[in-house]
């Protein structure tokens, strides 16, 4: 839900993000409340208000000051769906300010990318804007700022070379630096990466199967070893590169068959839990980490 105050379209002015989600309640009203004197004119765009731990004594006093905010710009941003019935969507449904627009999905993200691209004056073949999205992981607003990050190329199309130079992959970098921290036991830093994958959308299923993938190494690589397999015997039978095996030959004895049967239970349970709705996804994934 994207909802406008006292505008129908965004001027070029100061703008202000406040991630509502993560600010405190002080915070959020102190920044909205003290104005800069230099200033005439702010945009406030206010992203995720409805995810605040303290929301519904914000929202009150959030909307009690919105009528003293004629000189600015404010933006309340959300990306889920607010019930009409509360007090939250019906002040701005009754002013008919309220903007809904459908989420972008893997089907029409591309379409999304092809209108974000000709808005920048660049151009990409269809491999580039595909690998663009998975590297994004379908974020519009990664995708977005990727794609100013290759405009100030003064380029007038975007390649996979480029991709590769001003692009990272952070998603896969972050989940290989999850696996490792685990695998070290170094479970304060694996709960941190954790918080850093949730904090960029990516999508908890994936890094559900990587973690699911990561055990079955362990297994493999344990029974290959316990057959008296070398290092490079272990890679070229598992097909997997060299740096993926290092780190678990190290750990293989530290996983007994009763240890990895529970991890494996533990992991199908949270699988069925996510999928039946039981259990938020990231919060599964957060308590699971600990155990593994």
């Amino acid at each position: 839900m994207a909802v406008k105050s006292d505008i129908e379209s965004i001027e070029k002015t100061n703008l202000m993000i406040i991630n509502a989600d993560t600010e405190n309640f002080k915070n959020i009203i102190d920044k909205i409340q003290n104005k800069d004197l230099f200033l005439s004119n702010r945009t406030i765009l206010i992203k995720r208000l409805y995810r605040n731990k303290e929301k519904d004594s914000l929202i009150q006093n959030l909307l009690n000051i919105l009528g003293n905010t004629s000189d600015e710009q404010i933006i309340f941003w959300e990306d889920q769906k607010i019930r009409s019935t509360t007090k939250y969507f019906k002040f701005f449904k009754e002013k008919n300010l309220v903007k809904e627009y459908e989420a972008l999905n893997k089907r029409n993200f591309l379409s999304w990318l092809d209108e974000e691209l000709e808005k920048n004056n660049l151009k990409a073949d269809k491999e580039t804007k595909r690998n663009l999205a998975e590297r994004t992981n379908y974020d519009p607003e990664r995708c977005s700022n990727e794609i100013k990050k290759h405009k100030l190329n003064n380029s007038e199309s975007i390649t996979l070379e480029d991709l590769d130079i001003l692009t990272t992959d952070t998603m896969e970098q972050d989940i290989w630096k999850l696996i490792d921290s685990i695998n070290s036991g170094r479970k304060e830093i694996s709960l941190g990466i954790l918080e850093k994958l949730k904090s960029q959308n990516n999508d908890p299923n994936y890094i559900l199967s990587m973690l699911a993938r990561n055990i079955r190494l362990i297994t493999l690589i344990k029974h290959l070893r316990e057959q008296g397999k070398t290092f490079k015997e272990i890679c070229s039978i598992l097909r997997v590169p060299p740096f993926s095996i290092y780190p678990i030959m190290d750990i293989i004895f530290d996983y007994d068959k009763e240890k990895i049967r529970y991890l494996y239970s533990k992991l199908s349970n949270l699988d069925y839990q996510i999928k039946t709705g039981r259990i938020e996804p990231m919060l599964g994934l957060t308590l699971i980490c600990p155990h593994l």
